[in-house]
């Protein structure tokens, strides 16, 4: 079930939100009893962003969410301004838009998207950890009135590093190889230390976040567990609305969106906006899917546009729904234009669905303290969908009727692929080729804790769990016998069995004390040991040793 919003959030409405048609009284009730620190009318707040200082100061609140008409009307820039002033966190104010919901909405739709739009709003705000923030100049988007009220920077979010969890650059260095601005660096005093960030340089891209296989980085706003709670939020059942359609969009890119909303453009449509999509790939198309999202587009900004890896995962997710038995598979996710005569012949061609997944599956996305990386929501959300596609009955097709001369396909399960294998997949097929020696060097050095050693009647195995592999390679890297190999993609059959034993190695045991000796590599080029010390283990050797004096 989804949780109550935080007591150090205050939800503040502007009532020049009926303008969109929602009876205001009845929202900002509905508001009361998601249980914030504050739900409070606040006219004039969409022209007027310092009344934000006055409304939270002296509450000890941290947080605000900003109910408003028009997207930019207040620009958050200033909100972040004025409510620092008040006492808010520098990057603690979401603002939510209404005016997606102007036209073409039914009677129950509009207001139970608007409360599923605070909620996601609230959840954004939600990230575990500290964020890091920098200070910046307003620039051209400094409002007159924060000019002459002498306030000309506002917060802006960037990365952060957890040095806890990086595995070094000796290991890894895929998020300083990723940065398209250089913000990130080795240490070259320190070597294997954690990457070091130029914030001055950071532009909060997230392109490292999808390159670091550990979760040691973190942006506001891209943080997997908030992200897990918006759609949650987005695609709640049960409040009257039917299931949408989802856009999830890069925020520098969602005007277009508005427009039409007030337009009769986006009937049926709900939107995710994110400071940026380097991040989300197909993971997440996966989990909006299996939380019961009809379609999931994605509508870029041309910074995001330019990257390979927003096609990839995208081309990823539809193979992997025609290798489940997705007869719409083709149409369940793309990448839309931000034109806004081809944005609404898409946004018309991508509607008439139905949802793989119906119900409540948005209530089963995992809560966000067990969401450390995309994979393990990847992971959760192929289950969801197998399982929905599995009980559709043989030759099942979808609300679009086929072709005269063409029939809607059959779904077999015994003829699809039970490897699908692409650059945009969030998960890794990992091999062992003989030689593998059980020496517990890839077990040590894997960052996502996907490979394990486990010991027992005289055997020890190297044990994978599948759905923790993001293909990341560093395992392949540091195998001393060179013997792995990992490729971008999912084993359906691995998946479904969870972790399994992929190497099984015959353990030697120590004479004297019969506990099992660790294997070796055998390409260590170790000076041989004589055969009545080799044969025991690493305690009862040193032993021996001093025994001999």
């Amino acid at each position: 079930m989804l949780t109550e919003v935080p007591s150090d959030t205050a939800i503040l409405v502007d009532p020049g939100v009926r303008g969109v048609g929602i009876d205001v009284g009845d929202l900002v009730t509905a508001l009361r009893a998601l249980g914030a620190g504050r739900t409070a009318l606040v006219p004039g707040l969409a022209r007027h962003p310092e009344l934000l200082a006055a409304a939270v100061r002296g509450t000890g609140l941290q947080k605000a969410v900003v109910v408003a008409t028009k997207i930019d009307s207040p620009p958050v820039s200033d909100l972040r301004t004025w409510g620092e002033a008040g006492g808010l966190d520098p990057l603690g104010v979401a603002v939510v838009a209404l005016d997606i919901l102007t036209a073409g909405r039914t009677v129950d739709e509009r207001p139970a998207y608007a409360v599923r739009m605070v909620r996601a709003a609230v959840a954004s705000l939600s990230a575990p950890g500290v964020a890091e923030a920098a200070r910046r100049p307003v620039g051209a988007s400094l409002s007159r009135r924060a000019l002459l009220s002498g306030r000309a920077t506002t917060w802006v979010p960037v990365v952060r590093v957890d040095a806890a969890a990086c595995v070094g650059t000796t290991r890894c260095e895929r998020c300083v190889q990723a940065c398209p601005e250089g913000a990130l660096h080795i240490q070259v005093d320190s070597p294997g230390a954690p990457p070091v960030l130029d914030i001055s340089r950071c532009q909060a891209c997230s392109g490292c976040l999808d390159a670091c296989p550990s979760g040691a980085l973190s942006l506001y706003g891209h943080d997997p567990g908030a992200l897990a709670q918006q759609l949650r939020a987005l695609l709640l059942a049960g409040d009257g609305a039917p299931a949408p359609a989802l856009v999830i969009s890069c925020q520098s890119a969602s005007d277009p969106l508005h427009r039409l909303g007030k337009q009769n453009g986006l009937p049926g449509w709900l939107v995710l906006e994110l400071t940026c999509l380097g991040a989300v790939g197909s993971s997440w198309h996966l989990a909006a899917l299996a939380a019961g999202a009809v379609t999931v587009q994605i509508l870029p900004c041309a910074r995001c546009r330019d990257r390979l890896s927003l096609t990839e995962g995208v081309d990823f997710t539809r193979d992997l729904l025609t290798a489940l038995g997705d007869p719409d598979a083709s149409r369940r996710v793309g990448v839309l234009s931000a034109r806004e005569p081809h944005l609404r012949r898409a946004l018309k061609a991508w509607g008439g669905q139905t949802p793989i997944v119906s119900g409540t599956a948005a209530d089963r996305i995992p809560e966000p303290g067990n969401i450390r990386t995309p994979a393990q929501v990847a992971a959760w959300a192929i289950s969801e969908l197998r399982s929905s596609l599995r009980a559709a009955p043989p030759g099942m097709t979808t609300s679009r009727a086929p072709s005269r001369d063409r029939e809607a396909p059959a779904y077999d399960a015994e003829a699809l692929p039970r490897v699908v294998l692409g650059q945009g997949a969030p998960l890794g097929v990992l091999r062992a080729a003989g030689g593998c020696t059980a020496c517990g060097v890839c077990a040590r050095t894997c960052p996502t804790r996907a490979l394990s050693l486990a010991t027992g009647m005289g055997i020890t195995s190297l044990v994978l769990d599948p759905a923790a592999c993001t293909g990341c390679g560093v395992c392949v890297q540091t195998c001393p016998e060179a013997v792995l190999d990992v490729v971008s993609g999912i084993d359906l059959n691995l998946l479904d069995g969870g972790p399994v034993p992929i190497v099984r190695v015959t353990a030697v045991t120590c004479p004297d004390c019969g506990d099992s000796i660790p294997a070796l590599p055998s390409s260590a080029n170790l000076r041989p040991l004589p055969a009545d010390l080799a044969a025991r283990c690493p305690r009862c050797r040193q032993a021996a040793l001093l025994s001999q004096g």
